[in-house]
């Protein structure tokens, strides 16, 4: 069998009805007809890495395409800045509210004032910790268990035929981040099943490559026994392969990495041969979100989760999407 298609074939194995990421915005028409420019607030994370600047763009690009006014604000990456955009958004009376949220926790107060207020809210790319699932109108992204129990399953091919343990580390993203929680349960649950393989640690970092340098070095302090890496995102996969090298190890043929996003710069070191495989998480959902928005203006029924679809890269098809790769 084909190795791409065995890829497929693996993957919807694993999730026959899971919705994940793609590597170019969904088709959008934008036909339904507007009289006027629908004011979005969106407050984004942070511009922490190359994933988090095409979804910047996307958002951007898209808005005039559906006659949506954008107020957009970067929180920098501080919960305390978003919560403040979505306070003065209320104050503004925007037609909707969107934001991607930095962590889970700590959102029920301004949201029930957006509710109060009238105010439609969208969540983007990540989830928020919450038992009052009124406070938000629907939510836009990946299904980051699923990621994870993906990154666990390709992994995992590649030492079906070893007879000792495999010692497995994770190099996670910011602490209480929906995704960082998520992609390590669906990692856990989905290693669990594996024989002989072990996460052995695991160490956190911040979705960026320096961070991802960080939480290596430290991995590698505490082990000399690493054979595969799990880093929550290409940054920090970039980071660890960039330390291992450091030290005489070969990435991607001494020690395993496996990754999640399938940027540009991922995809060029897969190619390469430095990382082994890449579930990609696309940042390019601008359509989508303006599709929503619009819903919600007409008055229409939109769904409470918006999920797209899932790719895993190897190496080959690095190569083959790399020409065209636009983020």
């Amino acid at each position: 069998m084909h190795r791409r298609r065995f890829l497929e074939l693996s993957t919807a194995a694993l999730i026959s009805t899971a919705a994940g990421c793609r590597s170019a915005e969904p088709e959008s028409a934008f036909t339904k007809p507007i009289n006027k420019k629908i004011v979005l607030g969106f407050s984004q994370v942070g511009a922490e890495g190359g994933w988090r600047l095409a979804n910047t763009k996307s958002i951007k690009e898209a808005a005039p395409l559906a006659n949506v006014q954008l107020r957009f604000t970067d929180a920098q990456g501080k919960q305390e800045n978003q919560i403040s955009h979505i306070q003065s958004f209320i104050d503004e009376r925007v037609d909707v509210i969107a934001f991607s949220p930095i962590i889970e926790k700590g959102w029920d107060a301004v949201l029930h004032r957006a509710k109060a207020a009238g105010i439609p809210v969208v969540l983007t790319d990540r989830l928020i910790d919450s038992p009052d699932t009124s406070l938000f109108t629907s939510s836009i992204g990946a299904d980051f268990i699923a990621e994870g129990n993906l990154a666990a399953l390709y992994l995992s091919q590649d030492y079906a035929d070893r007879g000792t343990q495999v010692n497995v580390v994770e190099i996670q993203g910011a602490a209480g981040a929906a995704p960082t929680k998520q992609r390590a349960e669906g990692f856990l649950e989905a290693l669990n099943r594996k024989p002989r393989m072990r996460l052995v640690d695991k160490e956190p970092g911040d979705w960026t490559k320096a961070s991802g340098a960080k939480a290596m070095r430290k991995l590698l302090d505490r082990r000399s026994d690493i054979d595969a890496v799990f880093a929550q995102n290409d940054d920090m996969g970039l980071g660890a392969a960039e330390v291992l090298e450091e030290e005489g190890i070969k990435p991607g043929t001494d020690v395993r990495i496996v990754t999640v996003d399938a940027t540009k710069a991922g995809m060029t070191a897969l190619a390469a041969g430095q990382l082994n495989y890449i579930v990609e998480c696309s940042p390019l959902i601008g359509r989508q979100l303006m599709d929503v928005v619009v819903d919600i203006y007409l008055g229409a029924s939109v769904s409470k989760r918006v999920l797209s679809k899932k790719i895993v890269f190897d190496q080959g098809m690095a190569q083959e999407a790399l020409p065209d790769r636009v983020y």
